[in-house]
């Protein structure tokens, strides 16, 4: 079997196979059978092209040639109809030409064994049986080839100028698989014609296959930078590999008379560990020159990347990390625009920073927030269809569909999800690619490194700049207080006693205010971005495999981290009890549920401390109660963790029972230090603490009691405190009622200050 043999052999069968794949894959789809149309085509004309490479005989060669043509007949044909029904084009005009195609196709479709067609076969270089054309061969080639395939290209260079996105650049395959395939195809012309050049492009044939499938079923594989660039890496390997190959050949050869000697035994083993080396060496430096000289673009916008991620924990300010992230992106990618949108109050998502001025200024699509905080990957708007497709309920089939024409609303060609916490912080909305090129594999994989560092970044900087609002809300309370102090200076012989306890309020309030700029200076403004962020990253394996030694150190840091943003929780959470602005989300709640979720968290710790934690369930159920879980697990959560920190020996009990018909109440008892009787309504102050608990737990802060006291009355409760005195622990007692008018907006003087 000759090498053209050979290459009929391979262009059959994989026009066979990726012809039946695409078939059953979706029968019902015209791209998909006008594919397969063309497939079949391709084999008959593969089959019979082998049968005639192999026949030994003038007749059977004749016979077989004949056959040929009928597949080669229909390919130009059926191209052109696949390529009309990839680009959804249905306009008159095309109509016409594809049915002016088939009628002259068919028509010389019947002159296929007429000798005007094929004239017969003939000795011409190394082939015994060559077919000649006759008179209508040439006028097929014209119309068919020339004509049809030549129409099929125009249309699709139409296409690419004008589409954006994932169909130019499938357009751009199709149109480089059309190149390949045809022009292989053609060398198999000039023989027919006496012209003497072999058909050596007929092997590529497979490859034009290959190449429009891939088109056509992967939407989003590699840069076809990234292709270039390996094919270089490639064949510049088989170059090397082939030239030493062919070179130590000739010198075996030359120098000693052939491949099986002595001497050149002795120089292969020399030889051998030379090409290894050689080998690794070359494909390092052929890696580096494409890299640098050839795919610039692709490399620098790697670096590019890598140091926006190392940029993202070297701000705190909000503004300034926004601008980073969307600079960056936007100057890189080369987008027309990048949007940030970050979650307000209310769950919808505000814009915070606008490239153009023609969007909605808000995110209200709950079903895109709630595909974030399932997915937390990048979301393509092109791909909408295809996820809608693949969904077997039709609700969210519906959704993607509406969702799709949600981002066309706001211009968006892909969201980005900022998540932190578990939690959806913002979306960043990017436009089109200016070169209108879609977004690739690496695009997306980059992005979505992106995405998960901006989150964390920009969680934090939202909590520093509440944090800074608070110390306002702090100087002008003290500015308050003191102004009242100067306007009762004047009647400070009357009201001495008045006059002192506003100074020593004033005072506390200051030293309050000088405590937390010194936790926001010593703990706050350290790089949480960097210790979360890539903690994160590490723990999810981001970065590699770790020892269980670095798992153990990288769990202990991330755990640290999370403490210091429980902190920055409590803070935010006093700064806008002290503004009146906390918002209460009313839900049902199982109370049960909720305490075995607190007990849960805190068992950890207990056992670490060698601390039973014990929860007594009630005789009869609880009745759903209405509240917002969130802040009723702080608090609770608040009054668990005082007790086993402040417990040295035994444990804490908590027990949950129905006072009346309409209260309940949650008893949390322990065995720990205790709390004098001057300190029990003091310990509900913000930063204020018992003197027993500051002796013992030096790290406190002061804020859970009094964030809980104030938690739970919002929620038309009560919270009380009984104890018999230091090292003789204590009772707290959380009264609820089962069902009540709960205020969703407060706005009110708070207690325990």
């Amino acid at each position: 079997m000759n090498f053209y043999a050979i290459a009929a052999l391979i262009n059959m069968i994989t026009s066979l196979l990726l012809g039946l794949f695409v078939f059953f894959k979706n029968k019902k789809s015209p791209i998909n059978n006008t594919f397969v149309l063309l497939s079949l085509a391709v084999f008959v004309w593969s089959i019979f092209y082998l049968l005639w490479q192999i026949s030994t005989d003038r007749a059977s060669a004749l016979l077989y040639t004949r056959l040929l043509s009928i597949g080669s007949t229909f390919i130009p044909i059926f191209y052109l109809h696949w390529v009309l029904s990839f680009l959804e084009i249905k306009d008159k005009k095309s109509k016409a030409v594809l049915f002016f195609g088939y009628l002259v196709t068919f028509l010389f479709l019947t002159m296929s064994f007429s000798p005007l067609f094929i004239r017969g076969v003939e000795k011409i270089l190394v082939f015994d049986f060559w077919p000649k054309a006759g008179p209508l061969y040439t006028l097929y080639l014209l119309i068919s080839y020339a004509g049809l395939v030549g129409y099929g290209l125009y249309v699709l260079a139409k296409n690419y100028l004008t589409n954006t996105g994932l169909k130019r650049y499938q357009i751009r395959y199709i149109i480089f698989g059309t190149i390949i395939g045809f022009f292989g195809g053609a060398t198999n012309f000039f023989l027919w014609y006496n012209i003497k050049i072999l058909p050596v492009g007929n092997v590529v044939v497979s490859l034009y296959v290959f190449i429009l499938f891939y088109a056509m079923i992967k939407y989003r594989l590699m840069d076809i930078r990234i292709i270039a660039r390996k094919v270089f890496i490639y064949f510049g390997i088989a170059a090397l590999t082939y030239g030493m190959f062919y070179g130590l050949i000739w010198l075996y050869y030359t120098a000693f008379g052939g491949l099986f000697t002595t001497p050149a035994y002795l120089l292969g083993v020399i030889i051998a560990p030379l090409f290894v080396a050689l080998f690794y060496t070359a494909d390092n430096w052929l890696k580096d020159f494409a890299n640098k000289y050839l795919f610039v673009s692709l490399y620098n916008y790697q670096e590019t990347i890598n140091k926006l991620i190392d940029g993202l924990v070297s701000y705190i300010d909000l503004d300034k990390i926004i601008n980073l992230i969307v600079g960056t992106i936007k100057k890189t990618m080369q987008l027309d625009r990048v949007d940030v949108f970050l979650a307000d109050a209310n769950g919808d998502y505000q814009i915070f920073k606008i490239d153009i001025q023609d969007i909605s200024a808000s995110i209200k699509n709950r079903f895109l927030v709630k595909f974030f905080l399932k997915n937390q990957k990048p979301l393509v708007r092109e791909e909408l269809p295809i996820l809608s497709e693949n969904s077997t309920n039709e609700k969210e089939k519906k959704d993607f569909a509406k969702l799709s024409d949600y981002m066309a609303k706001i211009k968006a060609a892909v969201c980005l999800p900022l998540i932190a916490n578990k939690k959806l912080i913002g979306i960043i909305v990017l436009g089109s690619k200016i070169s209108r090129d879609p977004y690739t594999n690496e695009d997306l994989n980059l992005l979505n490194v992106l995405s998960k560092q901006a989150g964390v970044a920009i969680e934090n900087a939202l909590q520093y700049k509440q944090i800074q609002e608070f110390g306002e809300t702090l100087q002008e309370k003290v500015y308050e207080q003191t102004k009242d102090i100067r306007k009762k200076n004047t009647y400070l012989l009357k009201a001495a006693q008045e006059e002192g306890a506003r100074k020593e309020e004033a005072e506390r309030i200051s030293k309050s205010k000088t405590e937390f700029i010194s936790i926001v200076s010593h703990q706050l403004r350290t790089p949480l971005t960097a210790i979360r962020g890539y903690t994160s990253m590490l723990k999810d394996g981001d970065f590699g495999g770790l020892s269980e030694e670095a798992d153990n150190a990288i769990n202990y840091i991330h755990e640290s981290s999370v403490g210091m943003i429980k902190l920055v929780n409590s803070l935010l959470a006093v700064s806008r009890l002290e503004k009146g602005q906390i918002e209460l989300k009313i839900q049902d709640i199982s109370i049960e549920d909720l305490l075995k979720e607190c007990v849960r968290d805190i068992k950890l710790v207990a056992d670490d401390k060698g601390l039973y934690i014990k929860y007594n369930k009630p005789d009869k159920p609880i009745p759903l109660i209405s509240g917002d879980p969130d802040k009723l697990k702080q608090a609770i959560g608040n009054i668990i963790n005082n007790a086993i920190h402040y417990t040295v020996e035994g444990g804490v009990e908590i027990t949950l029972s129905e006072k009346d018909a309409n209260t309940f109440c949650i008893q949390i008892k322990d065995t720990g230090i205790g709390i004098d009787k001057e300190d029990a309504q003091k310990i509900f102050k913000s930063f204020s603490r018992g003197k027993s608990g500051t002796e013992m737990y030096t790290q406190g802060t002061g804020l859970g009691l009094y964030v809980a006291k104030n938690f739970i009355e919002m929620h038309n409760g009560k919270l009380l405190v009984e104890s018999e005195g230091r090292n003789k622990g204590s009772v707290f007692t959380i009264e609820l009622p089962i069902k009540s008018n709960i205020e969703t907006k407060h706005d009110f003087v708070l207690t325990g200050d």
